[in-house]
């Protein structure tokens, strides 16, 4: 017996069509893909924007919380211990760590990316880049212990555009779902990888 797949969610059904056999249940991967097709009809006027993070104010505080109590350790406690020494560091470097970080924000503070209908937009430094879905030929989700990359490969290399997601202010499982949604459409190369211990691994 088919599901029912008016029923599922627009992740379940990304999930049933990566998992099923398509050889064996043709039927069924073309009732997906139509179920998958109403709810982007629906969905075309979706847009994400991501904008850059001021980290600023997160890391001064941080920086002036942990000097302040390895201050205090070094100024209570009977024993001088290296850890709480380079803690302690922390406190006056904290004015300087909001500076540099403030300054770096000011050079990015326009940058961000919009994934819509048409494709995406990107905006670096002032430099714009776009790429329409039908010039993709593959989408990578990579994943580091520090960031999270997209990478959209386009049929000329040099319009390949890159985005390190973790640095935008943004819901990635939102980004990762409206991704693979319009690769799915665009009948586009979409996979996922991780690093570990220095070694690529296609998810």
């Amino acid at each position: 017996m088919e599901p029912n797949y008016a029923n599922y969610s627009y992740r379940e059904l990304l999930e049933a069509l990566e998992s099923i056999d398509r050889e064996a249940f043709p039927g069924r991967v073309n009732s997906i893909k139509a179920r998958l097709a109403t709810l982007d009809k629906e969905s075309d006027s979706v847009s994400i924007r991501g904008d850059y993070k001021d980290i600023s104010l997160l890391l001064f505080l941080i920086s002036s919380v942990i000097g302040a109590i390895c201050t205090w350790t070094l100024v209570k406690g009977s024993e001088d211990d290296l850890r709480q020494i380079v803690g302690a560091l922390m406190l006056p470097a904290a004015p300087f760590l909001y500076w540099y970080y403030k300054k770096k924000w000011k050079i990015h503070a326009q940058d961000h990316f919009i994934l819509n209908k048409d494709g995406v937009l990107y905006n670096f430094k002032g430099q714009e880049a776009k790429l329409a879905w039908v010039d993709i030929t593959s989408i990578e989700y990579s994943r580091t212990r520090y960031h999270s990359t997209l990478c959209f490969e386009a049929k000329n290399r040099e319009k390949n555009i890159y985005i390190d997601i973790e640095k935008f202010r943004c819901n990635q499982s939102m980004v990762d779902n409206f991704t693979k949604q319009k690769a799915i459409k665009h009948d586009v190369m979409y996979y996922k990888s991780t690093t570990w211990r220095g070694k690529k691994q296609v998810v």
